[in-house]
């Protein structure tokens, strides 16, 4: 609890791992699942039962169950199939079950939460749609290349073959340039305890060097532009893709392949910028608070919306904060004008947002003494290390193996794309995939 008295992420964490009632599904029958009452001495009759489903983040039904009878200890399997809507192919779908007080007690009141869980019906069969042709106009310069089309103009950077600037109907949208990213601000287990900047100083220490950059018109109409890098000699190459589409959508192509023989790597993904004014968050992943690899088992998956001010733990000491687990998709948008930019996944990402820079936060020793980047700090991750934490002042405080990205090889995608008006962000995900 922070000192205004509010809950931070690791107590919903806990209250779900010592929730008297336990609910879990099959691992043969996503539409089974086995409901059990782990308190020692309360029947599980006391409390209302509350079944959603949700529609790719969206409640669709919501329905008040049977009450279930089950003594302290005891189990009961629950079939789902009877709730189920007709699923739809290209979208996903979530049930989860909610136990809540059926009368006012003495520690809380009639309707108060003591349990909940979710579960994973269906994935999204999200088919790629035909891309959009135009006529680009590249100008291959000395020192970077620009793209342009009716209402866009992109920029690469030639020294780190980035994507450095993205101007739509004349708005800049990137502050500083997209590159692979394998750092996150340390946090107070990694700089008391176990010290990652010194075990893990290969990927803190370094950073990607650019090794060839090329471009090429794609017979389906679309420009491909490919960054190679590399880093610690050929221990660790990066081939970045980008694939432009007419309409002004960006394919992102990341592979790493990093020399087995490394240590675990602290963050795969990447890193930018962006305008400071696209202050609103919506996101479709874990929320509504961080949540870590190691710390996400307390959050659900649905649409979420937080203003940049919240959207990070005010930390006394300023660490890694704010990251999102289970991403499809997040826009960030100026909340007068509803203008900003949508990031799509084609996997789970890992995403968070600051206004300030990464050097910034590991620099400061208060919060309130962070400075103002003037941009924010975009972070578009496949994976980050866990925040560990069985001690914080040891080697114990790393996080546990399972929660490690051992070198080696990873690949994901995602989709930029600037929006505008009150778009459908759920909607838009599925139609700028290509």
């Amino acid at each position: 609890v922070d000192a205004w008295c509010r809950p931070k992420a690791a107590m919903w964490e806990n209250k779900r791992v010592y929730q008297n009632i336990e609910a879990l599904q099959s691992a043969t029958d996503k539409t089974q699942i086995v409901i059990e009452n782990r308190s020692p001495v309360t029947n599980s009759n006391v409390y209302v039962a509350t079944l959603l489903i949700q529609q790719d983040g969206k409640v669709i039904s919501k329905k008040v169950l049977p009450a279930i009878n089950l003594e302290p200890g005891a189990k009961t399997n629950f079939s789902l199939k009877p709730y189920l809507p007709k699923f739809r192919d290209a979208s996903e779908y979530h049930a989860s079950i909610h136990f809540t007080l059926a009368k006012d007690e003495v520690w809380a009141a009639k309707g108060f939460e003591v349990a909940s869980n979710q579960f994973l019906l269906k994935t999204a069969n999200v088919k790629a749609n035909a891309v959009t042709k135009a006529n680009f106009k590249t100008t291959d310069h000395t020192d970077k290349l620009e793209v342009a089309a009716a209402n866009f103009k992109i920029t690469f950077d030639k020294k780190n073959g980035a994507l450095s600037s993205y101007v739509l109907a004349g708005k800049q949208q990137v502050e500083q340039p997209l590159l692979p990213n394998f750092t996150r601000p340390l946090t107070e287990n990694d700089r008391r305890g176990w010290k990652p900047q010194r075990v893990l100083k290969q990927w803190y220490d370094n950073k990607v060097s650019l090794k060839d950059f090329n471009h090429t018109q794609k017979a389906d109409g679309t420009l491909a532009i490919t960054s190679n890098y590399t880093m610690l000699g050929d221990s660790v190459a990066v081939k970045v893709v980008y694939t432009i589409n007419g309409d002004g959508t960006v394919k992102v192509d990341y592979d790493l392949k990093a020399n087995k023989a490394l240590p675990f790597i602290p963050k795969v993904g990447m890193q930018m910028a962006i305008a400071r004014n696209y202050e609103q968050i919506n996101w479709f992943g874990k929320g509504f608070q961080e949540t870590y690899v190691d710390r996400a088992y307390g959050f659900d998956a649905g649409i979420f919306t937080e203003a940049l001010k919240d959207f990070n733990e005010p930390y006394v000491y300023p660490q890694e904060t704010g990251n999102r687990m289970d991403v499809r998709w997040m826009s960030l948008k100026d909340s007068k004008t509803n203008n900003g930019l949508l990031v799509v996944a084609d996997s789970l990402l890992s995403m968070n947002a600051w206004p300030y820079t990464e050097a910034e936060i590991n620099l400061k020793k208060h919060w309130h003494k962070l400075e103002d980047a003037g941009f924010i700090t975009l972070n578009i991750d496949l994976r980050q290390m866990g925040v560990g934490g069985n001690d914080t002042w040891s080697v114990v405080a790393q996080p546990l193996d399972q929660y490690k990205n051992l070198a080696g090889d990873y690949k994901y995608t995602f989709y930029i794309k600037p929006i505008s008006g009150k778009a459908d962000e759920s909607a838009l995900a599925k139609k700028i995939v290509f």
